[in-house]
């Protein structure tokens, strides 16, 4: 709540709904409201959040009352551009204008609504660090995502929530690879073709129309393992075993032989994130040696995460506990 009232918007009024012109705030995040006056927000304005707009934006601040309350003074910086960290948005926003985000190069995090499903031209040109996606969608509702995730070609984790009965719940956290074309040139032929390296192309297919196809997503690991890096395997197999929404049996089975081969790394990796509530996960759903353990008592190590190192040295103990001698007289 605090961003929300640290960001100031510009706004003008049409068609009974707001539209975001521009954003102010001291904060590199900026939060939009439901809604402005009594009406909904529902749009942003092309080049709104672009430092490289051909005007300046027209329309009335909203007035910050609980940094005037806090004793705040003077005005925000423009919240566009470099300075763009984090963008969160309402579920009555409907629409992304034409180059909305343009070149905003540090923005990594956006935060939606399915409500969402109408973006303009060219809304993510130049959003090279956008890596981070967080959709809550509603059942029988399509969204936008697949706008998103086909306008980026680097590597984007996304947090599938779904929001049913007046409760929501993360149902599934997926990864789209990164991919990039390259131009090759033929100089007999005079012949230039374009190649694709990376599997995140093949993932980026599997939309229909709006909709994400799990089945269809979950059939690529198998390129995957074939042309991507163990640690990116481990996730995406981590991942949706954990989360399993829409998961078929086969895609589970394939998910879990590559777990079990590759183990260790899966610890390594929640020891990387110190992520405790991983590494518990990952043992739990993978059969560990004496020798797995010790390799993974060492990783916490060499990765300066003590709290998982005694965590894994409890663990060895009382998995391995030595048999006590017994003496007969």
């Amino acid at each position: 709540m605090d961003g929300f009232h640290s960001t100031e918007c510009l706004y003008k009024i049409e068609k009974n709904h707001a539209v975001i012109t521009a954003c102010r705030s001291f904060d590199t995040r900026a939060w939009i409201p439901e809604a402005i006056g009594g009406y909904p927000v529902e749009e942003i304005a092309p080049y709104a959040f672009s430092a490289e707009r051909r005007s300046e934006p027209e329309g009335i601040w909203t007035v910050n009352e609980e940094a005037a309350g806090r004793g705040e003074t003077g005005t925000p910086p423009r919240l566009e551009g470099l300075r763009l960290k984090e963008l969160h948005l309402p579920s009555s926003m409907k629409k992304i204008g034409q180059y909305a985000f343009y070149n905003c190069e540090e923005w990594e995090k956006i935060y939606f609504y399915g409500s969402l499903r109408d973006f303009g031209a060219g809304a993510f040109t130049g959003c090279k660090k956008l890596g981070y996606v967080d959709v809550t969608m509603e059942p029988g509702v399509k969204s936008g995502l697949k706008d998103i995730i086909t306008e980026l070609r680097q590597e984007v984790k996304v947090d599938y929530r779904i929001r049913e009965n007046g409760e929501c719940y993360l149902a599934a956290k997926l990864i789209f690879p990164e991919f990039y074309e390259e131009a090759v040139e033929n100089t007999p032929a005079r012949i230039i073709s374009c190649v694709t390296h990376g599997s995140g192309h093949f993932y980026r297919y599997t939309f229909d129309g709006k909709e994400i196809k799990f089945r269809d997503y979950d059939a690529q690991f198998a390129n995957l393992i074939l042309t991507d890096r163990e640690e990116l395997c481990v996730q995406m197999a981590v991942n949706r075993l954990r989360y399993p929404y829409s998961l078929a049996a086969e895609h589970r089975e394939a998910y879990e032989n590559y777990l079990s081969g590759h183990k260790l790394a899966a610890a390594r990796l929640a020891l990387k994130g110190q992520d405790m509530e991983l590494l518990k996960w990952v043992l739990d759903a993978s059969e560990f040696s004496r020798e797995d353990l010790e390799e993974a008592v060492k990783a916490a190590d060499e990765l300066k995460y003590p709290e998982g190192l005694s965590f894994l040295m409890d663990y060895r103990h009382e998995r391995f506990k030595p048999k006590r001698k017994r003496f007969e007289l």
